[in-house]
């Protein structure tokens, strides 16, 4: 008897106090918080998507810039002070290849010391170096990296 007294009271609580057009669910559906905090949810994520793609475009455009420019190092010749002009075999120079065919490296060589290299392989042969010293040295260095036979001529 306690559960239907209890009904009939809340009934009636309901039944004074309602009002025609006071709760219009089209109208609470499309405003609800949780529908709203949705469409945040889902903007948010894509601009975070959006921020994301722009980063790895920006990243890869940096990165091949990069890969570019490395591959564009000229030989890069610092001499000691004092080193005769005529004989720079012996003479410490600091030389740079970054990927460069070995033609290449031949030619910055002999530029750079001086000397004439024979016995050089016709091979596709690539070396990235970083060296300083004399150029026996340097080539001594070249033939045990690429197993060649370079020799100077002078």
């Amino acid at each position: 008897m306690a559960k239907t007294e209890k009904f009939d009271e809340d009934s009636g609580f309901i039944a004074r106090h309602f009002k025609e057009d006071a709760y219009r669910p089209v109208y609470s559906f499309g405003i609800s918080d949780s529908f709203r905090n949705r469409r945040r949810r889902v903007s948010r994520w894509v601009a975070a998507s959006v921020a994301a793609i722009a980063l790895t475009a920006t990243a890869v455009v940096v990165s091949y810039q990069l890969r570019t420019d490395n591959n564009a190092i000229e030989p890069a010749v610092v001499s000691l002070p004092g080193a005769s002009e005529v004989d720079r075999s012996d003479e410490i120079i600091r030389l740079e290849f970054n990927d460069a065919p070995l033609s290449e490296v031949v030619e910055g060589v002999e530029n750079a010391y001086g000397v004439t290299l024979t016995n050089v392989p016709e091979d596709d042969l690539r070396l990235t170096l970083s060296y300083e010293g004399t150029a026996q040295d340097f080539i001594e260095t070249v033939n045990e990296l690429l197993g060649t036979e370079i020799r100077i001529e002078k």
